[in-house]
C-alpha cells in the first residue's frame, strides 16, 4: 500500500535525514579518530570538508581499477577535463587506494574477506564522521 498525506511527507522527511549511524556510542566522544588504514585521522583532516557530499561509494579490489573507474565516473558527470588527474586520498599507506569525483567516492578493497571488513569498517566510520546522508554502497 503506498503512503499518502502525511505519512508519505514523513518518509519523506525521514529519507532526507538518513544520516549514516553507528551502534558504538563511544565513537561520537572520541577526542581523534584514526583510520590507520586509510592513512587519515579527525585531527588531521576535515572530514566533512573532504567527504559530506559524497552520495555513492564504489569499491573494487584493486587501486588500479578504481582509479580507471573514477575517470569514467567522472567523465560520464561531466565533471572530466583532459589532463585531470585524481590523486589517492589515502596516499600515505599502501594498503588501500580512494578517489573522489563529484559525490562518487570510489574505494580499492584488496584480496579476501579480512581486507575487506577492515576497510568497511574505516569507510563506515569515515562517512559518519563526514556527517554524509542518503548514501548508496
Amino acid at each position: 500500500m503506498a503512503a499518502t498525506g502525511t505519512e508519505a511527507k514523513d518518509l519523506e522527511n525521514h529519507h532526507n535525514d538518513c544520516f549514516i549511524q553507528l551502534s558504538n556510542p563511544n565513537i561520537a566522544a572520541m577526542k581523534e579518530d584514526v583510520l590507520y588504514h586509510f592513512n587519515l585521522s579527525t585531527s588531521t583532516h576535515d572530514f566533512p570538508a573532504m567527504f559530506g557530499d559524497v552520495k555513492f561509494v564504489c569499491v573494487g579490489g584493486s587501486s588500479s581499477r578504481m582509479n580507471t573507474f573514477i575517470k569514467y565516473v567522472a567523465a560520464e558527470l561531466g565533471l572530466d577535463h583532459p589532463g585531470k588527474e585524481y590523486p589517492n586520498i589515502c596516499a600515505g599507506t599502501d594498503r588501500y587506494a580512494m578517489y573522489k569525483a563529484g559525490p562518487v567516492l570510489s574505494v580499492s578493497h584488496g584480496m579476501g574477506i579480512p581486507s575487506i571488513g577492515i576497510m568497511l569498517h574505516e569507510l563506515i566510520k569515515m562517512l559518519y564522521h563526514a556527517r554524509c546522508s542518503n548514501i548508496t554502497i
